[in-house]
């Protein structure tokens, strides 16, 4: 399956916020390895993305996807084959396939229970961080994934925190236009794009219903709305699932 248009963009902008994500994290403490970069070479099209589990080793990877270690190597910039960490996302170029696919794997699906048990052990109350309409929801969207929910709204319009944390973004971010991301106990975070602009700092510390960012509509957006995501490490989970 080659990934094109809008399907290659969005998983473009997947691995850059989670490589932010994971990079960022790290640095809080108690954060997921941090996940290389492609650089400056495009994620190619087709393919597959592995996740390194551990005791995994490149050599490994490229036996069970039918692939060179070379070409594991150049397609991912590796610089050491003997220090890739678990967690690692993995571009496998051209696969093999008993069946002609080229499947794009994903990191195994989170245990929605276990993740509602550690958001109550937490004490965490995630907030809806704008009013406005819903556009657009978690979950599959055609070959690409949504990783958070869409809020249309008024343009300019309050950006709040969803719940108290350390602003550990507060930037542009390719399409995603203008992000602020805030961290918050454990290993949570919340995601707000497409602002108009942000209203914070890194390294500030904003409590629940603090002003973030004024909605807007930079970067890749039709129309003034809020992206919103709630992940834990680099992983994101259906905000709907943990707003009132």
């Amino acid at each position: 399956m080659s990934l094109r248009g809008p399907d290659r963009r969005a998983r473009l902008l997947g691995l850059s916020l989670a490589a932010l994500l994971a990079t960022s994290l790290a640095g809080c403490g108690g954060g997921p390895a941090p996940v290389p970069e492609y650089g400056s070479t495009p994620l190619p099209t087709g393919g597959a993305i592995h996740v390194v589990q551990s005791g995994e080793t490149i050599w490994r990877i490229s036996r069970r996807y039918g692939v060179s270690v070379d070409s594991v190597v150049q397609a991912n910039g590796i610089q050491d084959v003997t220090d890739v960490r678990v967690g690692t996302q993995l571009h496998i170029p051209d696969p093999a396939d008993p069946e002609g696919r080229r499947p794009v794997l994903a990191p195994p699906a989170p245990d929605p229970e276990a993740i509602d048990r550690a958001v109550r052990d937490l004490g965490l109350e995630f907030g809806w961080p704008v009013r406005g309409s819903l556009n657009s929801r978690f979950g599959a969207r055609g070959r690409s994934h949504h990783d958070g929910i869409d809020i249309d709204g008024r343009k300019g319009a309050a950006v709040v925190a969803s719940e108290s944390g350390r602003v550990i973004f507060a930037d542009r971010l390719g399409d995603y236009g203008n992000v602020v991301i805030v961290k918050h106990v454990g290993d949570w975070s919340t995601v707000y794009a497409h602002n108009k602009r942000n209203k914070v700092r890194k390294g500030q510390f904003v409590e629940k219903g603090d002003l973030v960012a004024e909605l807007g509509d930079s970067g890749n957006a039709s129309g003034a709305h809020l992206h919103f995501e709630i992940r834990r490490g680099r992983t994101p989970v259906d905000p709907l699932r943990y707003l009132p």
